[in-house]
């Protein structure tokens, strides 16, 4: 797809920094385009554990996915 856009997902983020969910909060207005952040994040799988210092059991990051044409 050549289209230009930006996704916003919602990820759930264990400590140990296994991904726990993640799901679409806003919709770039192309269907592919928002396939595409989403998979994106699940293909990443892992991040980098929490600090110590953090000591919930997971957490919530909202991140915008921007696609766009160079």
């Amino acid at each position: 797809s050549r289209a230009e856009g930006t996704s916003g997902v919602i990820l759930t983020v264990a400590r140990d920094g296994s991904l726990r969910a993640v799901t679409l909060a806003a919709s770039s207005g192309d269907a592919a385009l928002d396939r595409a952040a989403l998979d994106a994040v699940r293909r990443a799988g892992r991040f980098p554990a929490a600090p110590a210092a953090l000591d919930k059991g997971s957490y919530v990051f909202r991140v915008p996915m921007t696609f766009r044409r160079d």
